[in-house]
């Protein structure tokens, strides 16, 4: 339980960076299913929400004080998020699926699902899963969100995520002309070279060329904290700032296909890619994962969104 009390003491400071809304408490209701997920202003409440996500997950091996292994699954272009509204607007129950893990987080099965500020957290009492979300909503989001978490904790073993989703813009209904400039947050896991484990935060800013169908990727303001810290804090880490590959890499999709992908790279020589999707009628969100990696233990994955 101490592990515990620490990952949700760090979640109480996670501003704006991750899933989702609403609050714990209460008991259990019916839910209609809203299959298709268009926008969260319009959700009718009960009901089950369903969305369509992109997603990367790897499996880590720990021994009590250090991560000791990882494996990377790679991206999951049909990974889904499940959420279960009250007519409270509260959450009973949050599940990500993908095609290497899932993991659930259910009230009426004694997990708690909590909000602290614009976070949302979820945990098992015996502490070995959790859960950040944030509520797109305060962060000015309508048509996507993104989240990370992490099974296994004191077990000696288990899988980190994130994920994008939401309501994926139609190929055809991608702009063809034209730029934008999308602004917006981030959220990951990471281990170092010998094995410590951090989560991370920080800004995000996409430019898209919709002629070229090219995007510019950069992350900045990086900070880290980690979770098992007698007094966890977040530190300025721009080390870990994501930029392009090398200059003039651009991530890139095909004419009327809305799956984007490209080479990035920190300051750490960690390399790898991001995925992602546009969200909305006509392009007005985007959203994905990263997953980068270095020498030694060196990971860094995590899932992003920004606005236009």
């Amino acid at each position: 339980m101490k592990n515990n009390y620490k990952y949700i003491k760090a979640g109480s400071v996670l501003s704006a960076i991750l899933l989702l809304s609403g609050c714990g408490g209460g008991g259990g209701s019916s839910a209609a299913t809203q299959p298709n997920f268009t926008n969260w202003s319009s959700i009718s409440k009960p009901s089950q929400v369903n969305l369509e996500g992109v997603s990367t997950d790897s499996s880590y091996v720990f021994d009590g004080s250090k991560v000791t292994s990882t494996t990377s699954h790679g991206v999951d272009l049909t990974a889904a998020a499940n959420v279960t509204y009250r007519a409270d607007n509260t959450i009973s129950k949050i599940s990500f699926s993908t095609d290497n893990s899932g993991v659930t987080f259910d009230e009426d099965a004694t997990d708690v699902i909590g909000n602290t500020g614009n976070t949302v957290y979820g945990y098992d009492l015996a502490g070995t899963k959790f859960l950040l979300a944030a509520d797109p909503l305060t962060i000015g989001w309508n048509y996507q969100t993104f989240g990370i978490w992490e099974t296994g904790r004191g077990t000696g073993s288990g899988t980190a995520g994130a994920i994008s989703a939401g309501a994926v813009t139609l190929g055809s209904s991608i702009p063809t002309k034209d730029s934008a400039t999308y602004n917006g947050h981030f959220g990951g896991v990471l281990s170092d070279f010998d094995g410590d484990d951090f989560l991370t935060r920080g800004s995000v800013v996409v430019g898209v060329n919709f002629a070229d169908k090219e995007l510019t990727f950069n992350t900045t303001s990086t900070q880290t904290l980690s979770p098992v810290a007698s007094n966890p804090t977040w530190s300025t880490a721009t080390a870990y700032n994501i930029t392009p590959a090398a200059n003039g890499t651009k991530l890139t999709y095909s004419d009327a296909t809305n799956s984007f992908t490209g080479a990035l790279k920190d300051g750490n020589n960690f390399t790898g890619t991001a995925t992602g999707r546009f969200y909305g009628p006509n392009a007005e969100e985007l959203g994905g994962v990263f997953n980068l990696s270095g020498s030694g233990l060196n990971n860094h994955a995590g899932a992003f969104g920004a606005k236009k």
